[in-house]
């Protein structure tokens, strides 16, 4: 299945998905505001750190190694069986220490103890969404594309639902409620879809294979680093400009970072659903440039239609998304605009980092990556106010882009013999 035809079909459920966003967007701002859209955003950021703590970060290795082990179904069943285990014990192990620290986190987050029961809801039903990833990482790396598809759908409607009842309902609290079990509950849908897949009768618990947990370290180390700091930026830059600012500005300026993540799903789940699972299994290095060069002149087009189209409608953005109280977000676009650009231009090139085990180098940028954005945030913020944080990613990833291109360099300046 070719680049196109997958875009395709990850497109449906990519614009699903960002419709129901849409409306759970619009409920939240009707609902709780810019100082309740802040405190969400830290809920998805933390969640974010221990969902992927919870099974060590393997799902893109899951991906890689089902899809590179195409032809040998045993091969394919032992890494599977192996990012269960390993999924089962780590979310087990992460669950348990989240309700020990639960009110010791609500403070840290939203500065109360309010809202601690959410942090044991979130240890008890943390290894639901674990095992959920890698089964649907297994489905991607079997390029099973329209049952993936299929699953995703189902999801967002689900969360849809849950989001509407749970926020109309509790408002905030109810919120925080819809977004945990989304999130977590979102396993039994794919279990009715998967169950009478041969793979899915055939996992076990088993004990993991030495040579099958040194090939997934690689990709736990990379996603560790990346997990365990953008993330944590976004929490400590939030903090900052709730401490600093105001709960409304954080809310301004996470409103902003929800529209980016929303139309850039159109590109980011094309990436992942057919880009990485090819990059792994290309072997031939000037194949490999060949692949990045096809996906910037496809890619890059489609992104700058975007970028110019969200600039022009942002107002009527804010209006349908969230409400007029929002509108105070309107002059922090240009520059997250400009930054999301080079987020892209460089996620085409540091894919191949993680497709080929670049340990140290991922390590590198990423740790670049999430220092330079909450440094540079801090200054600009105190320099230029709430718009200094757009300054500030916009830069970064533009020197991010510089960095991942160097690094590269060896594929990207290629010449055939």
């Amino acid at each position: 299945m070719n680049l196109l035809k997958t875009s395709f079909l990850s497109s449906i459920a990519t614009v699903i998905k960002i419709l129901t966003g849409f409306i759970v967007n619009k409920v939240l701002a009707l609902y709780v505001g810019p100082a309740g859209i802040a405190q969400i955003g830290q809920l998805q950021n933390f969640f974010s750190i221990v969902s992927n703590l919870s099974n060590f970060s393997i799902s893109q290795g899951v991906t890689k190694y089902v899809s590179f082990h195409g032809e040998e179904e045993d091969t394919q069943i032992k890494y599977i069986n192996a990012a269960i285990t390993i999924s089962f014990i780590a979310s087990l192990i992460t669950g348990l220490l989240i309700i020990v620290l639960h009110k010791y986190l609500s403070v840290l987050l939203f500065r109360s103890e309010k809202y601690a029961d959410i942090f044991i809801y979130i240890g008890i039903f943390l290894i639901l969404y674990a095992v959920n990833s890698i089964l649907l990482a297994a489905v991607n790396g079997f390029k099973k594309i329209r049952k993936f598809t299929l699953i995703n759908v189902t999801q967002s409607f689900f969360g849809l639902a849950l989001s509407i009842l749970l926020t109309v309902k509790w408002e905030l609290r109810g919120a925080m409620y819809a977004y945990v079990l989304s999130q977590t509950l979102v396993l039994l849908i794919s279990i009715g879809f998967l169950l009478k897949e041969d793979w899915v009768r055939k996992i076990r618990l088993r004990k993991v294979d030495r040579s099958i947990l040194k090939s997934y370290s690689n990709y736990t180390i990379m996603s560790m680093i990346h997990i365990l700091t953008v993330p944590v930026s976004f929490i400590i830059i939030r903090n900052y400009i709730t401490d600093t600012l105001s709960f409304d500005d954080a809310g301004y300026w996470q409103g902003l970072t929800k529209i980016s993540d929303t139309y850039l799903m159109f590109i980011t789940m094309s990436l992942s659903v057919y880009y990485l699972p090819r990059l792994s299994e290309i072997k031939d290095d000037l194949k490999l440039k060949k692949e990045i060069f096809d996906g910037y002149k496809l890619i890059i087009p489609i992104l700058t239609v975007i970028l110019v189209a969200v600039y022009f409608m942002k107002d009527i953005a804010i209006l349908i998304l969230y409400s007029a109280e929002f509108l105070e977000m309107r002059e922090l676009f240009l520059f997250q605009l400009i930054g999301d650009f080079f987020k892209i231009a460089s996620w085409l090139i540091s894919f191949n980092m993680l497709v080929k085990e670049m340990t140290k180098h991922v390590i590198i940028t990423e740790l670049f990556y999430s220092i330079t954005l909450t440094v540079l945030s801090i200054i600009f913020i105190k320099m230029f106010g709430l718009i200094g944080v757009t300054y500030a990613y916009s830069l970064t990833y533009f020197l991010y882009f510089l960095m991942v291109g160097y690094m590269m360099r060896h594929i990207l300046f290629l010449k055939a013999n």
